[in-house]
């Protein structure tokens, strides 16, 4: 099994303003390459009043920077703006990470829908026409596309004559075939990602009680020969003391308030223990490990993204968490075959 990081929105909550949130994504993001964390995410979102990151790709290049060896996956909105921009940002950014990225378009919600004035009757054709976009932009040769929203090249009057009829994006990304995994935050996604055939994200917002159903009707509907990874975000909080949800229940609440705002999800979070049950791995490393084997017998998990840090959490209570589960946990599934005592140094 691998493990990733994230995603990672540096929301500014309570005493945790906007720079020292996106410090926080990078200081993490450097300790988890250094704890064997194999991906980090980032995410985004608009016009949110927590300043939910709205350029995934931007804070992205600044891990890059910092980084080495760990991959690095974007979760940015498709369907709104032209899908050359992101089809660039993405070529671009593959560049500056020596071909880290993993590319992982996610769906815009309603409020971010009007904002961008798209008719909400059409956004899941745009989502799939965005796709087809990036997949003939990233390619070798020069192209041209007729669709139902964009035209390239636009060819409009008063436009200089493309002569070829084509155009090329520049630059190619690093990896020949750059990773792509969909969003299965919706029908639509999950949809075209065994449509596609592409590795299926299952978030935080989709209960374990539904996974399977879900991942049996994507094996169901793709034409893949080998089963794709499945990939699950979940919320993962670890801790040396008896009772873990105290010390982060009210910030992981708080992250599921506005998946119920964004029209995302529609619960509760009076019952925070229920909640979590069935949407978080929680407790000592040897609870957290047990949750996780659970979830593996079950679905047969390849790729585990790990949501440490919520909204508001100091960096020091983030540092502790990611430390037990770098040291006590992953090792169990990296090298279940070492004797414990190998795994923990001692």
């Amino acid at each position: 099994m691998r493990f990733g990081l994230g995603p990672f929105a540096a929301e500014a909550v309570g005493k945790v303003g906007a720079t020292e949130a996106y410090e926080i994504i990078s200081d993490a993001v450097v300790l988890a390459e250094n704890l064997g964390f194999d991906s980090a995410w980032t995410a985004e979102r608009y016009f949110t009043r927590d300043g939910y990151c709205p350029s995934a790709f931007v804070a992205a290049s600044a891990l890059a920077a910092r980084t080495d060896a760990i991959r690095l996956g974007v979760l940015p909105i498709l369907g709104l703006s032209h899908p050359l921009y992101l089809a660039e940002d993405a070529a671009t950014f593959d560049n500056l990470a020596a071909g880290r990225a993993i590319i992982a378009p996610i769906n815009a919600v309603a409020h971010e829908i009007a904002g961008y004035e798209v008719d909400a009757g059409e956004y899941a054709d745009r989502f799939q026409e965005s796709l087809d976009v990036l997949f003939s932009a990233w390619s070798a040769r020069p192209f041209h596309h007729q669709g139902a929203t964009w035209t390239i090249p636009a060819q409009l009057d008063g436009h200089t004559e493309n002569t070829t009829g084509t155009v090329t994006v520049t630059p190619k990304p690093v990896q020949f075939e750059l990773p792509v995994w969909l969003g299965g935050f919706w029908e639509e996604g999950r949809s075209l990602a065994a449509h596609y055939g592409l590795p299926m994200i299952l978030g935080a917002v989709t209960g374990n009680s539904a996974l399977g159903e879900l991942w049996d009707h994507y094996d169901a509907r793709t034409h893949r020969e080998i089963r794709a990874p499945r990939v699950l975000i979940r919320d993962v909080y670890v801790s040396a003391h008896g009772n873990p949800l105290d010390e982060c229940g009210e910030a992981f609440a708080r992250q599921f308030d506005n998946y119920r705002e964004w029209g995302l999800w529609s619960g509760d979070t009076s019952d925070v223990a229920a909640l979590a049950a069935d949407r978080m791995i929680i407790g000592t490393p040897e609870q957290v490990i047990e949750q996780i084997r659970e979830l593996d017998e079950a679905h047969g998990i390849d790729h585990l993204i790990c949501r440490m840090h919520f909204p508001g959490m100091a960096f020091p209570q983030l540092v502790a968490s990611m430390t037990l589960f770098g040291r006590e946990v992953m090792p169990v599934f990296k090298m279940p075959d070492l004797p414990i005592q190998i795994l923990r140094g001692v």
